[in-house]
Parts: structure tokens; C-alpha cells; sequence
């Protein structure tokens, strides 16, 4: 179907020329008849070049490539309707007649030139900028084309005879000479113009027509043998034609169409056969819903599915989605197999179905496990601690009988203040070793506190006790000792110590002093007690020193390594 467009359109194209070709040899008697005659002719060409450039905007994808052709065929429009303008004016208008004839190198040379920024823009992606360098092209161009319309003040283009500058026929072929300008503006032309076709060949990854790739460099050799003979005025280039500027005009523009139709130049068609050939399942609309191109795959569309299917996605049978969106002059509809995805999505359901139960067991689970463990470690600290005091516990237990079994109120006081002492000991020992079980070192408050509650029950049992703090150091103040950190064990090895001489000496005890304090890097305990009971043992066992003095008062030390300030 390409190829029979191509055809039709190829043999519009020949028609319009050969009618214009008729045209130009036509004379008629009328005067009105002869200048319908000479405007019609111009806009046959006009129109061609119109309509080629206006195709260009669909074959021609990438931007700067379409934009270079685009001026091209205006070029070739502006130079149509110059010469239509310069036929039209009088011969008593001689400098307006020259200066139309000077404008034919506007196109002339700028032609040729687009013609090369197109070939450096081919094969370049969108966002491709020449090098700075080539705008000198541009500027060559300007400056040869300011010399033809200077021409009158130097005559480096075209050189009159003396006196012939203001006639009228000062413009014809014979009449006047050529400069060096002149020639230099050939060589530009002829130049670029190679350039351009060889630097498009050079770039060409594919030729999709091999039959039509000598058309190009036919067409070209063409134009520079007619430029030669029109240049020598020879007899025989007047059998081709005698307007220049059409014949020029038509073999530039048959050199770009052919380098388009053989793939030198990229270009897009035949969107029709592929879109019908496609895999994809599609239909293209105008806006009253009637199909335009459909490929094989898309099947017929009920009319009331299209517009549903333009306002929201529809499911049809068989899992198939139908969408559509506008475009411009129409709408474009879809169609999408999402059976798989369907039969996916259902087992993924299926899945996370099972995967909830499973989850929700599993917290389950879980939550037993935390709970067990929580337990596991309460236990595990009960046991330590039933077990570090486990002597207090059974000692406890002997002074409860003892209450029970007491005779008079007096003994019941006795043994009730050393249940008191013995159950503050278990008390604090126990916040001891729950302490110790996140931390390995404490505060040294912690221990002070221990020690002013055995205090206070051992006051209220009726010994004179008491407890002080004091910092050996005299740099320090003595508020910072609440600051220091122990170890955890040596905090519970300093209050074991001090329960067992309490212990020991509980009976007869009458007067207990408990010293703690700071000496160098270890925190030492001094005991004072008035007692019967021998404490050496106690000592002995622990390892503090003990002494005696002269009115039979104990005096025990107990000795462990400090910690360092928080």
C-alpha cells in the first residue's frame, strides 16, 4: 500500500511539473488569460513545495533534521515567489528588476548551506548541538549573499559595461560579465551541496533502497551540468528549460526525496502496516469511535464496551483488560491479557491466607516462649536469692518458732527486733542481687541505704547504733562519696560482712558503730560493736582485721576495691 501511495504520489508530482512546463509555452491573445497564465504557474510550484514541506512534519521524526528540510522548502517557496514578482514588473523599473534578480542568491546560498547543517544534525540524538565552529557557515553564507546585494557599489559579482548599469536589460544573459565573487559563490554552492550528499551517505547505517541510491548523485551532477551550460549560455541547456530557478528548484528537492525514499536520510512511513502488523492488541478511533487502523490481534469491540472503556479500565472474558485514552483526533483502545497475573494474584492470596494462620500461630507461639523465658529468669533470681540467704531464711524461721514458744512479753520484744534486723538483711540483699543481675557495678548509695535501714531496726531492738559516711580525702568534699560506683559483688561481699558480725553478736550486742569510707582506690568498713560473742572467727572467715580494746569493744575492718566517679 506504501508503495502504490508513493506511486500516486510521485505521478501528482510529474503532472504538476509537465503542466507548468506547458504553461510557461503557452501564449495567448488575451491579456487576462496570459496573466492567469503566468501567477498560475508559480503557485503550481508553490504548492508542491508546500505540500512537501508540510509532509515533512510526518515523515521526519527527529526535530533538527525536520526543521533544516522544512527550511529548505521555504527557501525554495520564497525563491518561487521572487521570480513571480520579478516577471511581473515593468522594464521602466530597471534597478527594481536587478535587485529581484539579486535576491535569487538569498535561496541560492542558503540552500546549499541548510542542506549541510542537515547532513552534521542527521543520525544525532534530540538533544545535539553543532560546534560553535559551524556558525561560520552561516556567516559565509550572509556575506557572499551581501555581496550580490551590493553588487551595484563594487561589482565583484556581476560587472556591467559602462553605461549599461541603469538599463533594463542590464540583467540578461550576455549583457554582463562575472567577478571573482561570482565564481567563489558557485564554488560555495556546488561545495556545500557535495558535502551535504556525502557526508549523508557517510552516515548511513542501512540503505533501504539500493535501486534508488544513484538517484541522489544523478540529480546532483544534473544541477552542476545546468549551472555550467546556464553559465556559458549554451545553445543547448535551453532544451532543459530556460527558468532557472524552477529546474534548480527541482532537481535540489529531487535530491533530498531521493535520499529519503532510499534511506539515507531517516524518515518514518508505513505507520498503517505496522500498527496492523504489530503484536500488540490496539485500535486507533476518530472521535466518533469508528476504527481507523486496527491490529490483527485486537478483535472486534462492541461500541458500548469503547465507551466504558475510555472512562475506566474494563475486564472482559478470560481475563482480558480493555483501556483506552485520548489522542489527538481520536482515541486509542487496548487490550491486555492479565490472566496470568490473575491466577498469580489469587495465589498470593491463597498464600498470605496460610501465611496469617501460620503467623498468627507463630505469635502465639512466641508469646509462650517470651512468657517462659520471662519466668525462666524470675526463677532463676528467686533461686539466687534463696539461695545467697538462704542461712537468713532458716534463721528466720528457728526466731519465729522462738516467738511462738516465748513465755513472757519480754522475750517476744527480743526476738521480734531480731526478726526485724534479719528480714531488712534479706530485704536489702535481695535488691542486691536483682540490682546485680542488670548492672555489674552500683552506686555506693545503694549500699549506704542498706546499711542506715539495718540501723534503724537495730534501734529499734534497743541497740545503740549507728552509721556515718566520711571521706579520708581532705581535697574532696564529702558529698561526692554518693557519686563513686562499685562493683556489685564487692558491694554484697561489704553488707554479707557486716550481717554476719551483726548475726554473730545479735544476742549480747549492746552498741554498734558502722564506719564506711573512702581510703585511696579501696572503700573500707570499719565495725565498732560491744558484745560478748568472740568475732575472731567472723573475721578470720572474711578476711578483715580485728582487734579488741581494753574495755572489750570489737574493732573489725573489712577492706574492698573501689570504683571510679560516675
Amino acid at each position: 500500500m506504501q508503495k502504490k501511495f508513493t506511486l500516486c504520489a510521485g505521478s501528482a508530482v510529474i503532472l504538476c511539473v509537465i503542466t507548468a512546463a506547458v504553461i510557461r509555452n503557452l501564449s495567448f491573445t488575451n491579456p487576462y488569460l496570459d496573466a492567469i497564465c503566468c501567477f498560475l504557474r508559480p503557485f503550481i510550484y508553490i504548492g508542491l513545495y508546500s505540500t512537501w514541506a508540510f509532509s515533512f512534519q510526518k515523515r521526519i521524526i527527529q526535530t533538527n533534521t525536520r526543521r533544516c528540510l522544512i527550511l529548505i522548502a521555504a527557501l525554495m517557496i520564497f525563491w518561487m515567489f521572487v521570480r513571480m514578482c520579478k516577471y511581473q514588473m515593468p522594464y521602466e523599473l530597471p534597478i527594481a528588476l536587478r535587485y529581484g534578480w539579486y535576491l535569487y542568491y538569498i535561496p541560492m546560498q542558503l540552500i546549499p548551506t541548510a542542506s549541510l547543517y542537515l547532513a552534521f544534525h542527521m543520525r544525532q540524538p534530540e538533544n545535539y548541538r553543532l560546534p560553535r565552529w559551524t556558525h561560520w557557515l552561516f556567516l559565509t553564507a550572509l556575506i557572499l549573499i551581501g555581496l550580490v546585494l551590493t553588487n551595484d557599489l563594487h561589482q565583484l559579482v556581476f560587472s556591467f559595461p559602462e553605461g549599461k548599469l541603469g538599463e533594463a536589460a542590464s540583467y540578461e544573459v550576455g549583457v554582463y560579465g562575472y567577478g571573482p565573487v561570482y565564481y567563489l559563490i558557485i564554488t560555495w554552492d556546488i561545495g556545500c551541496a557535495l558535502a551535504a550528499v556525502c557526508m549523508i551517505l557517510f552516515k548511513c547505517r542501512v540503505v533501504r533502497n539500493k535501486k534508488l541510491l544513484w538517484f541522489p548523485f544523478s540529480a546532483y551532477g544534473l544541477a552542476v551540468i545546468y549551472g555550467i551550460t546556464y553559465c556559458l549560455d549554451l545553445p543547448f541547456w535551453r532544451m532543459l528549460t530556460r527558468d532557472m530557478t524552477a529546474a534548480f528548484c527541482l532537481l535540489f528537492a529531487a535530491i533530498i526525496e531521493s535520499c529519503i525514499q532510499c534511506g539515507l536520510i531517516p524518515s518514518n512511513t508505513s505507520y498503517a502496516q505496522l500498527f496492523e502488523s504489530s503484536a500488540i492488541a490496539a485500535q486507533i478511533t476518530d472521535t466518533d469511535g469508528n476504527v481507523c487502523y486496527r491490529s490483527k490481534d485486537s478483535g472486534e469491540i462492541k461500541a458500548e464496551t469503547v465507551h466504558r472503556a475510555l472512562e475506566r479500565p474494563v475486564m472482559m472474558e478470560n481475563g482480558i483488560r480493555l483501556s483506552g485514552a485520548p489522542i489527538r483526533g481520536g482515541y486509542v483502545l487496548w487490550k491486555e491479557n492479565l490472566s496470568e497475573l490473575q491466577d498469580i494474584l489469587q495465589e498470593l492470596a491463597d498464600m498470605k491466607e496460610e501465611l496469617k494462620d501460620a503467623n498468627v500461630i507463630e505469635e502465639e507461639n512466641l508469646k509462650a516462649k517470651k512468657q517462659m523465658a520471662k519466668l525462666s529468669v524470675k526463677n532463676q533470681l528467686y533461686d539466687k536469692m534463696q539461695k545467697q540467704t538462704s542461712r537468713q531464711i532458716i534463721l528466720l524461721t528457728r526466731l519465729i518458732d522462738e516467738y511462738s514458744l516465748a513465755e513472757n512479753e519480754q522475750q517476744r520484744k527480743k526476738i521480734l527486733g531480731k526478726v526485724v534486723v534479719i528480714g531488712a538483711y534479706i530485704k536489702r540483699r535481695s535488691n542486691l542481687i536483682f540490682i546485680a543481675e542488670h548492672n555489674s557495678i552500683i552506686s555506693v548509695r545503694e549500699l549506704e541505704l542498706c546499711f542506715e535501714e539495718t540501723i534503724r531496726n537495730l534501734e529499734l531492738s534497743g541497740v545503740a547504733a549507728g552509721f556515718l559516711v566520711i571521706k579520708e580525702s581532705s581535697h574532696c568534699p564529702l558529698s561526692q562519696m554518693t557519686g563513686k560506683m562499685i562493683s556489685s559483688e564487692a558491694a554484697m561481699r561489704i553488707y554479707d560482712f557486716s550481717e554476719a558480725v551483726i548475726e554473730e553478736s545479735l544476742d549480747s550486742l549492746s552498741a554498734l558503730s558502722v564506719t564506711l569510707k573512702q581510703k585511696n582506690e579501696k572503700l573500707v568498713l570499719s565495725i565498732s560493736a560491744e558484745c560478748e560473742a568472740n568475732l575472731t572467727e567472723i573475721a578470720g572467715r572474711y578476711g578483715a582485721e580485728v582487734e579488741q580494746d581494753f574495755d572489750g569493744a570489737w574493732l573489725l575492718s573489712f577492706s574492698v576495691k573501689g570504683g571510679e566517679s560516675r
